[in-house]
């Protein structure tokens, strides 16, 4: 069982669900300060236009995400789970968080995925197809373990 490897691709409406949730608050910020710019543009002077290059330049993580969303169709995705960690390769380098840190493992309302929340605020989607059943219930153990810690009283961490 451990330790296992996993590699599978998202597609556009996986990454889409998961990954634009964060970028909610910068993509009304960006939107309203893009209609308050055009506005004075119009109505006061054109001198306000060169300003539609600040949410570019400030959000570039954004902008960058929208344009890889757009250019490429699927993403690969490789995750290499050991005894104690688990390692997702970004960008050609492993990022390893620790297994305790994970706090929920749940499928999606449409069944077709999995998705793995770690308490460092990493979300990590899987495809139902992608992972079996005895690795999954790896990864929900550790979720479980976290859940009893939180239930425990202070003082009494839980065996």
């Amino acid at each position: 069982m451990v330790p296992f490897h996993l590699h599978y691709s998202l597609t556009r409406r996986h990454r889409l669900a998961v990954e634009l949730t964060p970028w909610l608050p910068c993509l009304g910020a960006c939107l309203g300060f893009t209609v308050g710019v055009t506005y004075l543009s119009v109505v006061v002077s054109r001198w306000f236009l060169p300003l539609l290059l600040l949410p570019p330049l400030a959000y570039r993580g954004f902008f960058a995400f929208l344009f890889d969303l757009v250019v490429r169709s699927v993403k690969p995705v490789d995750v290499l789970v050991e005894d104690d960690r688990l390692g997702v390769l970004v960008g050609g380098e492993r990022k390893w968080l620790p297994l305790a840190g994970v706090i929920q493992v749940y499928r999606s309302e449409d069944r077709t995925t999995w998705t793995v929340l770690h308490l460092n605020g990493s979300v990590l989607t899987i495809p139902a197809g992608a992972i079996a059943a005895d690795q999954l219930d790896h990864l929900k153990g550790f979720a479980r373990r976290a859940a009893e810690a939180r239930r425990a009283p202070a003082g009494h961490p839980a065996d």
